[in-house]
Formats: structure tokens, C-alpha cells, sequence
């Protein structure tokens, strides 16, 4: 159940005089290391569920140590560990992929069946699917006797990380995991007022038969209040029911949510591709594997890793991270990819073999940090930091990928006043009862900290943010 709404001021407000309470209380360049620890002292944050560690790249010197090694959960931190393993595992030049097989084609015909393969690509979109369709037409195929079958067998069958709650819901946020995903798994929603007293207009984007519209909204001459709830039909579609009512004063509105059944969802999508494209379908879509004795007839390459885990930590795209742990559990341990393979990997092949680090109290329960049952502490977190800043190979890439203070991502309207801006690099993290920041910040003196802060069970969620940005604060003036 989703719901359109806005920040109201008293919030906004209450988060400004926060900032003021807790703005530096003396220069930075006077601070010392136990001023810094004594910051999160604080009586809004859970001492036993405060972790924060900062070192200095330059000379490897602890600045912060409190409760570093204390396990926490790390909330959308968790991205740092799974995207540092999969560019250093995988490498920034790697491509996903996502093909179509059949047996020979005669005549401009496919006697049997076409089959869209899934490989774990967690960007594939209308466009580049369409441009499949589009090579079989240019292949000479005209007809398809048989049925459209979708294969995502490259992952298990678990579309929800461990640990995921029910209140999720149909947030595009908590989008299921597939092997064969199209528009990150969720569809828009769009609602457009007409006259008042008409119902509004809804349409999904993209247009698509997988699901059942109910429109039960009211054009008003009052404010938006729009109820948007996804459930199941007993045919397997999806059906999206959309209550309340649609001012006609205001501009349409928009909601992406999540769906079920991804790999249905793509297969639907591609027959109707190939319809448009001349290319008659006279069967149905349904799941399947793909059989021995078939042809590779086209294939679609996603971007770069580097460019997609840029996406993913910028923006915090939780269906990338679920996609990156099982495709590296299936290309290390064997298909299908599962969650627990794409642990097993991070912890041996990237943390104990790479990074020379043993995680005490580590548990990986998903690969975006969506779940509570994650468990990392900062010390980790900061030993990857480290890792890959000077991991000649990578490092670039990797750095660049975090949101920029000020800039871009999820930090920029955050840490932006002239002295900070571009200052830090780091990924954000939330959800209920955490926060979390863990990152770069590059000083005046020109030295790089490293810094990792997890909190959990905290009385306020502004306080915790607050505290995070002043830290940040003082390590950039300090000596």
C-alpha cells in the first residue's frame, strides 16, 4: 500500500534546530581524536548499537575507535561490501547479458518455441529488449508457432532476500530479485485528473497486458489523496487497484511500484515487442528452461560494471545489489545463484583472499542491506574503504561510484555548505531503527580519511544524521 505525501514543516524544522544544537562546538583544527569519540556520546544514540571508526590513509593512524568492532546492522552500507566485491571479482569492464534461442528457423518460421534467457542483468529496460525483437525480424522471422519461454534459472526461485518484512509492500524499493529482470522489476503508475465528478485517468508505464488496472479514483476540486495497493489476480496477473481522489488543479501524478513474477513480466513485454515488429506469436508466455539443441539467435549486453555499480551506489538500487550477490554466487559456486553462494563468495573469495580481513560477526542475509538481518561492523567497512582506495586496478572506478557531498546521489542536498562540497565521498544507508554513512573524506591538509559510522536503535533519526554530517565536519579541517 503506498501512499502520495510530503514532508510536512514541523519535520523540516525540528531536523534545522537539530543542526543547530549539535553544530561544532569549537574550531575542527582543535579537535582532538577523543573530542571526535566523545561526540557520539550523545544521549539520542544507543551506546551498544554505535559503531563508528575512522583512520588516516596516510598513516594508517586510528582517529576514531568507537565500538568499531561491534556487529551492527549496516542498513544500505551493506552496498559497499557487495559492489567493492563484485568490481574487484568481476572487473569494471564486465558486461550482463540477455539472450534469445530457438531451434532453426525455416522459411521465416519457428516451428517449436523462443526462449528469453535471463543472465542476472539488473538493467535491462523496453529499449534494449525491443532491440532483440527488432534482430529477429532483421533475421527474416515472421512467425513463432510455439510459445514465448521465459528462462531465469541462472537464479533460485527465492524473490525476496532474507529477512525482507511484509511492510515493504509493493515499494519499488523491495522489487523482486530475478535472473531475468526488465525496468528494475516495477512499473509507473501514472494517475491524471479530467473533469470533476469523472473518475481520473489511470495508465501504467510501460503499457503492458501482465496487469489488471482497477481504477476506483474521483477527479475533485480538493487536494490528491491517492491509495495505490498491488495484489494478485487468480490468474496470475498482476492487478494494480488505485482508490481516492485526483485534484484537478494539479499536474498528473506518479508512482513506480514493484511487481511479481519478473521473469512473466519481461516475457509478456517481449511478445508483444515482437508483435509489433511484424513477428505473429500464435502461443502463450510461460516459464521454462532452456533445452539442449537450440541456436543463439540474439543477444543484448548491458553497460560496464563500473557504470552500473556507479547507479547502484549513488542511488542506492537495491535490485542491482541483489542481482550482483547471485550472479557472483552462481559464477563462483555454480547455478543457480543464491544468496547464500554470493555470501560464501564475499566472505572467502573477496574479504579473506582479497582483502586479507576475517569478519568477525559478519552475516550477509542479502547483497543491498534491505534486510536486519545484516550484520557488519565498521571495522570492516573501513578495511574495505581502505582496500580499495589503493587497489591500482579498481580503485577509480570504485571511488567514483559513491555519491559526491553536495553533488550527486544520495548526498546531494547533504554536507553542501562551500567548505564541504566535494569533500567526502561515501554511501548513505536507512532503514527503520538505522542509519548509516561510510566513506572518504578528503581533508586540508590533504590527507584521506577513512570513516565508517553505523547506529542503530537510536532515539532520533535526525540526531544520528546530524552527529554523521558533524564528524564529517571535522575531519576535513582536521590536523
Amino acid at each position: 500500500m503506498l501512499h502520495f505525501f510530503k514532508l510536512g514543516a514541523p519535520f523540516c524544522l525540528s531536523v534545522m534546530f537539530l543542526s543547530l544544537i549539535l553544530s561544532p562546538l569549537a574550531v575542527a583544527a582543535t579537535a582532538s581524536a577523543s573530542s571526535l569519540t566523545q561526540m557520539f556520546q550523545h544521549p539520542g544514540l544507543s551506546a551498544p548499537h554505535t559503531g563508528v571508526h575512522v583512520l588516516s590513509l596516510k598513516t594508517g593512524q586510528t582517529l576514531v575507535d568507537y565500538h568499531k568492532s561491534t556487529a551492527l546492522i549496516p542498513a544500505s552500507n551493506m552496498k559497499v561490501l557487495t559492489s567493492a566485491a563484485a568490481l574487484t571479482l568481476l572487473k569494471p569492464e564486465f558486461r550482463f547479458r540477455t539472450a534469445v534461442y530457438a531451434k532453426a528457423a525455416r522459411q521465416e518460421v519457428i516451428n517449436g518455441d523462443v526462449y528469453l534467457k535471463g543472465f542476472g542483468d539488473p538493467e535491462l529496460n523496453d529499449e534494449r529488449l525491443n532491440t532483440l525483437a527488432e534482430e529477429l525480424k532483421y533475421l527474416g522471422i515472421r512467425q513463432v508457432k510455439g510459445n514465448v519461454i521465459v528462462d531465469d534459472s541462472f537464479f533460485d526461485q527465492q524473490l525476496e532476500g532474507a529477512g525482507w518484512k511484509k511492510t515493504y509492500g509493493s515499494a519499488a524499493y523491495s522489487a523482486k530479485i530475478s535472473a531475468l529482470s526488465l525496468n528494475l522489476n516495477t512499473v509507473k503508475v501514472w494517475v491524471r485528473p479530467t473533469a470533476p465528478g469523472r473518475p481520473g485517468q489511470v495508465e501504467l508505464q510501460p503499457a503492458n497486458d501482465f496487469f489488471e488496472v482497477v481504477n476506483q479514483t474521483v477527479t475533485t476540486q480538493g487536494r490528491t489523496s491517492l491509495k495505490i495497493v498491488r495484489t494478485l489476480t487468480d490468474g496470475g496477473k498482476n492487478r494494480v487497484v488505485v482508490t481516492g481522489q485526483v485534484s484537478a488543479r494539479v499536474r498528473p501524478q506518479a508512482e513506480t511500484i514493484n511487481l511479481d513474477y519478473p521473469a512473466l513480466y519481461a516475457g509478456h513485454a517481449f511478445k508483444r515487442m515482437l508483435q509489433n515488429a511484424g513477428i505473429q506469436v500464435q502461443g502463450r508466455v510461460v516459464q521454462g528452461q532452456l533445452p539442449a539443441g537450440t541456436a543463439l539467435l540474439a543477444e543484448t549486453q548491458s553497460r560496464p560494471l563500473n557504470e552500473i555499480v556507479a547507479e547502484l551506489n549513488k542511488h542506492s538500487v537495491n535490485l542491482i545489489a541483489e542481482n550482483l550477490l547471485k550472479f557472483m554466487g552462481a559464477t563462483f559456486e555454480g547455478a543457480p545463484g543464491t544468496a547464500e553462494k554470493g555470501a560464501k563468495v564475499i566472505r572467502e573469495r573477496f574479504l579473506e583472499k582479497e582483502v586479507g580481513y576475517r569478519a568477525p560477526g559478519l552475516v550477509i542475509a542479502d547483497g543491498s542491506g534491505l534486510s536486519p538481518l545484516n550484520r557488519l561492523t565498521p571495522e570492516l567497512l573501513t578495511q574495505v574503504l581502505a582496500y580499495m582506495h589503493k587497489r591500482y586496478d579498481v580503485s577509480v572506478d570504485f571511488v567514483s561510484s559513491l555519491a559526491v557531498s553536495g553533488v550527486d546521489g544520495t548526498l546531494r542536498t547533504r554536507l553542501n555548505a562551500p567548505g564541504l562540497k566535494r569533500r567526502i565521498r561515501a554511501k548513505t544507508g536507512f532503514i527503520n531503527g538505522v542509519s548509516s554513512l561510510s566513506g572518504y573524506v578528503y581533508t586540508d591538509q590533504g590527507e584521506v580519511m577513512v570513516f565508517s559510522m553505523l547506529m542503530n536503535h537510536y532515539q532520533n533519526f535526525a540526531i544520528a544524521r546530524t552527529l554523521q554530517d558533524r564528524l564529517c565536519t571535522e575531519l576535513v579541517t582536521y590536523r
